[in-house]
């Protein structure tokens, strides 16, 4: 085994910027171990790292509210609500307990990371350079030389929001129980596999599990650096009587709370994402969902047995309450940051062409507005379905020539200039540059606004004018006639591109959908035309085979063949087999899981996979902006600068439970 925290792993991660730990550590020899080349920068963070003892007297100190019921008795001292070895996390600026912050929320389901995204915990803590990691549900842990074994050592003492306490019996049930079971989990994400076959987990004692891959798994570490959606634990004690395994009246119960079956009722009491609705679900988050009103707001208080301290001894976090505030769109939002009943935004984009409306208000609003780095591949992409059911569309979609020119009709520039007042980067879907396989060419691909070459593609294809030139003709001899579908964060842009290809005789009809029902539509295979953010396609993301990066390109809002998702899922029992180079491009994301980032072989194939996925249009990218980042004055221990992206949980490097109320 390699000593503990001592094995660096190189991950070419993004972002120039100054090198800061705010660091969680367990009191014992632990540092933060680093995955990539690059620096990172964070307004408010203490950049010595080092090993500090809660408090001088060795008690620790706790909210006014937790003291309160202490005294009355229905609550355990402050020390024995936190582990043995809590996690320490150094902050700037001590901080002061009590307030309730409030984020904007655009559903009851999504559209709530400004909340959520301050609640991110994970086996391991991203800290804000972006390329270290450090313990943070876990007390520490080791890899061995080969990376094919993990072996994680949890925090003695450490509880759920209900007091019960958290062990190893929490992650053997999300494994035996629901990672393994078919009915729960049809289709094992691959970031759970290498080489094929899905890891074995061992319980070695109550607070030590080993993890064990076929082959080498070097990226595992993002997995557990991300396991805030990569789920790896689920509180056993409390989910167990809606498990038939466990209760064997399970389906009886399952119906008498509405559901058909046993495994419905269980996901329900599962989820603790942005679409919870289990107001009693424990939890190891800052801050555990305890009311939704009638509206659907929802209220987050206080986790007394939250394990996280600062670096003065104070239990975190700081902050009392959180409160998710629906918004019916974002100019709502935005009059309710300018009116301040909301304390921070930057999930759904805040709209770049709205940039003087924030900054004049800043002193109204007492808040700050910031342009934070972005990593995505493209604000807004086009996908066109290449299974879609229309019969007449379907070959014309999966010929390469068109998808290039549908790419070159796209007036990018007057993207550009008319929604990010010209700050926005022009640019091709394509992996971002920061990529350490990136080249140039990738970004410009078939990205030029060129409608003349455009229209020769589609006379090469057979889509020739009718008689009077208003519409390009399909083989049947009818108009071509295409439905884009999109959300209403992205319709401003899909306006301009379906003017643009009605243009060139295609003509496009745009068609808003609310989020939901949209993201339901697109793996359903009933649409034929979507356009959503190409997010989440770093290589921080390509190795453990998430988000848009794995063919056939499965994503819950961009999905290029729903019928090929549905095949690779079902082992071939579904859907329709992708062609080969389609799976040839799968296996090859495959097997970079299990390279050693920077190697020699993983470069190669890297650059072999990025230049693939450019070359094949799969998504038509049009331009990526900074995000504008707004942050109320009253807060502190908040960022000042730093990247926003998917890539990193969001908020998570900036440690939500460390802000605080002035």
């Amino acid at each position: 085994m390699l000593p503990r925290m001592k094995k660096i792993v190189t991950l070419f991660l993004v972002m120039a910027m100054i090198l800061i730990t705010a660091s969680c550590s367990a009191g014992n020899e632990s540092s933060g171990k680093p995955h990539g080349n690059e620096t990172a920068n964070n307004g408010n963070q203490n950049t010595d790292e080092q090993k500090q003892e809660p408090s001088s007297d060795g008690k620790y100190k706790e909210a006014p509210e937790l003291a309160e019921l202490v005294a009355k008795g229905e609550l355990p001292p402050v020390e024995e609500r936190l582990p043995e070895e809590p996690c320490v996390v150094e902050v700037s600026e001590e901080g002061k307990y009590g307030g309730s912050y409030a984020g904007g929320g655009f559903g009851p389901s999504h559209g709530q990371l400004d909340t959520e995204g301050l609640r991110f915990v994970g086996l391991l803590q991203i800290e804000p350079d972006l390329q270290t990691f450090t313990p943070s549900i876990l007390k520490d842990y080791e890899i061995s030389s080969d990376f094919k074994e993990y072996t994680w050592y949890l925090r003695k003492g450490m509880k759920w929001s209900d007091g019960h306490p958290f062990t190893a019996d929490d992650f053997m049930f999300f494994y035996e129980d629901i990672l393994l079971n078919e009915e729960l989990t049809p289709a094992i994400a691959d970031a759970y596999k290498a080489g094929g076959e899905v890891m074995k987990m061992e319980k070695i004692d109550d607070y030590t599990i080993k993890i064990t891959f076929k082959e080498p798994y070097p990226a595992f570490e993002v997995v557990m650096a991300k396991s805030f959606w990569t789920r790896l634990y689920a509180p056993k004690h409390y989910l167990q009587k809606w498990h038939i395994k466990y209760n064997e009246k399970a389906n009886e119960l399952a119906k008498e709370e509405g559901y058909e079956s046993w495994f419905q009722a269980f996901n329900y009491h599962l989820d603790d994402s942005q679409a919870q609705q289990d107001t009693e679900r424990p939890n190891i988050t800052p801050w555990v969902l305890y009311k939704i009103d009638e509206v659907g707001n929802k209220y987050y208080k206080r986790n007394p047995y939250y394990w996280k301290v600062d670096q003065f001894g104070n239990q975190l976090p700081y902050i009392e309450e959180q409160r998710v505030v629906l918004v019916q769109d974002s100019e709502m939002r935005i009059m309710k940051l300018i009116s301040g009943e909301l304390h921070a935004a930057a999930e759904n984009p805040l709209p770049v062409k709205d940039y003087p409306l924030y900054k004049e208000n800043e002193s109204k609003g007492q808040y700050k507005v910031y342009l934070f780095n972005n990593t995505r591949g493209s604000d807004c992409a086009v996908v066109f379905n290449l299974t879609t059911k229309n019969q007449d569309l379907r070959p014309i979609f999966n010929d390469i020539r068109f998808r290039q020119a549908m790419s070159l009709a796209i007036d990018r520039q007057k993207i550009n200039d008319t929604l990010y007042l010209g700050k926005a980067k022009v640019r091709q879907a394509a992996m971002p540059s920061v990529t350490s396989f990136f080249e140039e060419w990738m970004e410009t691909y078939y990205a030029e606004y060129d409608p003349d070459k455009a229209g020769q593609l589609l006379d090469e294809i057979g889509l020739k004018w009718n008689a009077d030139k208003t519409a390009r003709l399909l083989p049947n001899g009818k108009p071509i006639r295409i439905i884009l579908e999109t959300t209403e964060e992205f319709i401003p842009m899909c306006e301009i591109v379906a003017e643009d290809w009605t243009k060139i005789g295609v003509e496009t009809i745009l068609k808003q959908q609310e989020r939901s029902f949209f993201q339901e539509r697109v793996p359903a295979n009933e649409v034929e035309c979507s356009a959503f953010t190409y997010d989440s396609v770093h290589e921080f993301n390509l190795r453990v085979g998430t988000a848009n990066l794995l063919p056939p390109f499965k994503s819950i809002t961009l999905t290029v063949a729903p019928l090929w998702n549905d095949w690779v899922d079902s082992n071939g029992q579904k859907g329709e087999e992708p062609p080969a180079e389609i799976l040839d491009l799968r296996e090859r994301v495959l097997k970079i899981m299990g390279l050693e980032a920077g190697s020699e072989e993983y470069m190669e194939l890297g650059k072999s996979i990025a230049s693939d996925m450019v070359k094949g249009l799969y998504f038509i990218g049009t331009t990526v902006a900074p995000r504008v980042v707004i942050i109320s004055e009253k807060l502190g221990n908040t960022p000042t600068e730093g990247t926003f992206a998917t890539d990193y949980g969001f908020w998570y490097p900036y440690k939500g439970d460390t802000w605080y109320f002035k």
